[in-house]
């Protein structure tokens, strides 16, 4: 939903999209419905292949969109050409969070407009393999961002009592660069409306290179 109707969502027409742990690919089909050039959908899965290559014909997008193998934990099976664009979601719910970090970092460009956005359920019961995401991107030198509303709660809920308002007043503010504070934002991140059961709280980060944002200053 966020790329499809929030004013916050970055441009996509024209670009080339990658998203890492893809599944089924409806991210990456989703950008490819929206006027991205080109966009490769990926997991380390040999079984999703086929079935990534179903979704993507059965939307009609086998000129835009194609899929492939990618193992964060084998440089070997990375792309040679760096995208504009870096989308991955629910991949983080176990382990600590080091080997999806380091294959979105390869394959982040350090170049203006280039970003990677990344949404993730969250229980802060169970948000370990977040909050190593967290640490291991701020010490592989990215800026994290968080789509939040007004008085910063998060947004990317569920609830359907949200619908088609759910990104109102949406703005991605920065998380800092210190990892404890940043850590303990995700973990304690508020929600609206109150009593939402966590496979409903869903967290959005913007992530680019520190050094990207310096050039454009």
């Amino acid at each position: 939903k966020f790329f499809a109707v929030s004013p916050a969502a970055p441009a996509v027409q024209g670009k080339f999209a990658l998203e890492l742990g893809a599944g089924t690919g409806v991210v990456g089909l989703t950008l490819g419905q929206s006027g991205a050039e080109r966009v490769i959908v990926t997991d380390n899965e040999p079984e999703l292949m086929a079935l990534m290559d179903q979704n993507i014909e059965a939307n009609g997008l086998t000129g835009t969109v194609s899929a492939r193998l990618l193992d964060w934990a084998d440089d070997k099976t990375f792309l040679a050409e760096l995208p504009d664009l870096v989308v991955a979601a629910d991949v983080l719910y176990e382990g600590d969070g080091s080997l999806f970090c380091r294959a979105l970092i390869q394959h982040l460009a350090a170049r203006p407009g280039a970003a990677a956005y990344v949404a993730n359920h969250h229980n802060p019961d169970r948000c370990e393999a977040t909050l190593g995401f967290i640490r291991s991107a701020l010490a592989g030198g990215l800026r994290i961002e968080r789509l939040e509303d007004e008085s910063g709660h998060a947004l990317g809920n569920l609830h359907s009592g949200h619908s088609g308002k759910r990104f109102a007043g949406a703005a991605f503010k920065d998380l800092g660069s210190d990892a404890k504070v940043a850590c303990s934002s995700v973990k304690e991140a508020r929600f609206r409306p109150l009593g939402l059961k966590p496979i409903e709280r869903i967290q959005i980060f913007r992530l680019v290179h520190s050094q990207t944002l310096v050039a454009r200053l």
